[in-house]
């Protein structure tokens, strides 16, 4: 028996540029129509921002409305409340707000009688060293390609996950990066952010690339590579229509409270 498929559209925030991208598409039953909730609250000016759209019919694909009249809270273990303003359809953001590093933050959403809610805490920041564009020395491509790079060194006290957001002329690579420190816990590290091989939007010389930095908590990594999985499609347990999220109450997405830098270099 066939089935009518609903698609829920997973939208990529990013502090350093407020655009939203397709990364996977869900396939859900039509009685599993669900919102999307994608927030973030950030050390930089104007990164704190919700999204909020909704799972469209397969027939649909392409267009993923925003969804408005929400009420959105962002909280912080101190008891300060900051509501989000709706600057355009589905987007809701607060200009002003500044995450700090080592707090909690609660996200609180009212939408047509359903309340969602999730927490998350801004790690403390990890600065790059350097951003260096180089000749992949992989095997992993079939062809000679360039490879934008991060420098790093990993605190070796605490626990560490990162997320990489890269941009070629303005333009957001639709890969995913995200790094653990189970391996370099306390090293220098060099990240590679190596897209996939049939991915044909080579970096070329003299593209400007930018490269965001987030230092993220377990529970957005656990979404990013839930989602990863999902879009790579290998049978894991965080299966395509269920990624891993910190949202209570029903919807997709996640909030994440992450420190952000962003460098940029060109491609030689």
């Amino acid at each position: 028996m066939s089935t009518l498929k609903n698609t829920a559209a997973i939208l990529l925030l990013t502090s350093s540029l407020f655009s939203c991208e397709k990364v996977i598409d869900v396939e859900l039953n039509p009685a599993d129509q669900k919102y999307v909730i994608e927030g973030q609250i950030t050390n930089l000016k104007k990164g704190a921002v919700v999204v909020i759209s909704q799972t469209t019919d397969f027939e649909n694909t392409g267009t993923y409305p925003g969804i408005s009249g929400a009420i959105v809270t962002i909280s912080d273990a101190k008891g300060n409340a900051y509501p989000l303003i709706e600057t355009q359809e589905g987007f809701y953001q607060d200009t002003l707000l500044l995450g700090k590093p080592g707090m909690t933050y609660h996200l609180h959403v009212k939408l047509n009688g359903s309340e969602y809610m999730a927490t998350s805490t801004m790690p403390d920041l990890v600065k790059m060293d350097s951003v260096f564009v180089e000749k992949d020395g992989s095997n992993f491509s079939n062809r000679e390609r360039y490879l934008a790079n991060v420098s790093y060194t990993d605190p070796g006290n605490t626990v560490n996950f990162y997320r990489f957001v890269q941009f070629k002329n303005g333009v957001k690579e639709k890969t995913i990066f995200i790094r653990n420190d189970e391996r370099t816990n306390g090293n220098a590290v060099t990240a590679p952010l190596r897209y996939p091989a049939d991915d044909d939007n080579d970096l070329l010389t003299g593209d400007n690339i930018r490269v965001e930095m987030q230092c993220i908590d377990q529970p957005a990594y656990q979404y990013w590579y839930s989602l990863d999985r999902g879009a790579l499609g290998d049978g894991s347990a965080a299966s395509p229509a269920n990624p891993v999220s910190n949202i209570q109450g029903g919807a997709l997405g996640y909030f994440s409270a992450h420190t952000s830098e962003i460098r940029e270099v060109k491609v030689p």
